[in-house]
């Protein structure tokens, strides 16, 4: 049996290209699938120190990580940018959705940061939100008044989060303000998505057994007709 015959090619090449097509996606449907799965059968995320993490974090994407600091004033943000309101008859101001805050363990953040925390901690966002409703002359009293809340947020503590290896449009966006694309982000109370794993392998695994079905019956087909 030749080539042509084993994909169906006598049905036309788009049927051949189709079975390949097939075959090849659950294919990589699987390998992706499969080192999320290592990470979906977690019970609970892997315990390591922020300054350990910080130089090597390879290894387990889900992290509980200690003794990291965080530096509000290098942060960049993804905003809303408002909606009409017909009640005040303009724009309604911007509106913080999620912020980006560079993770640092040493006296202070030195250069571009090696790893970034994306968060949308809520009270944070509210503060920060603060500071733009306010007139630039109020912000030091703004900053004195709300120091002590600051400092709980922004003190050295435990983050626990996913390290997500392809980055969105916004964490993108913000890595290229703070001059260093290539720091590792990390998404702070995301766990592994054990669903969409094993969706995936579902899937990879229904493409690739239709896709060698259709040649096992080519095979068989031809095994029947040369007898």
């Amino acid at each position: 049996m030749n080539l042509k015959r084993l994909l169906g090619a006598e049905d036309g090449w788009g049927a051949a290209a189709g079975t390949l097509l097939i075959i090849g996606f659950g294919v990589v449907v699987l390998f992706v699938s499969i080192g999320d799965l290592r990470e979906a059968a977690r019970l609970k995320p892997e315990e390591r120190s922020c300054e350990s993490w910080l130089k090597d974090s390879s290894g387990p994407r889900w992290v509980s990580l200690s003794g990291c600091k965080l530096e509000l004033a290098e942060a960049a943000s993804r905003r809303w940018k408002g909606w009409r309101s017909v009640r005040d008859g303009g724009v309604s101001g911007a509106k913080y959705l999620e912020l980006f805050i560079p993770i640092y363990t040493g006296a202070q953040l030195d250069g571009p940061p090696k790893a970034v925390l994306a968060t949308t901690d809520k009270e944070l966002l509210a503060l920060v939100d603060g500071i733009d409703q306010i007139p630039p002359e109020e912000v030091g009293a703004y900053l004195q008044a709300h120091g002590a809340a600051f400092q709980t947020l922004l003190e050295p503590k435990t983050l626990v989060g996913y390290v997500e290896p392809m980055k969105s449009v916004a964490s993108r966006s913000a890595l290229n303000v703070m001059a260093d694309e290539s720091a590792v982000v990390l998404e702070q109370g995301r766990q592994p998505a054990r669903a969409n794993a094993v969706f995936g392998l579902v899937v990879g695994l229904l493409c690739v057994a239709f896709g060698v079905r259709s040649i096992g019956r080519r095979l068989l087909i031809d095994r029947d007709s040369s007898l």
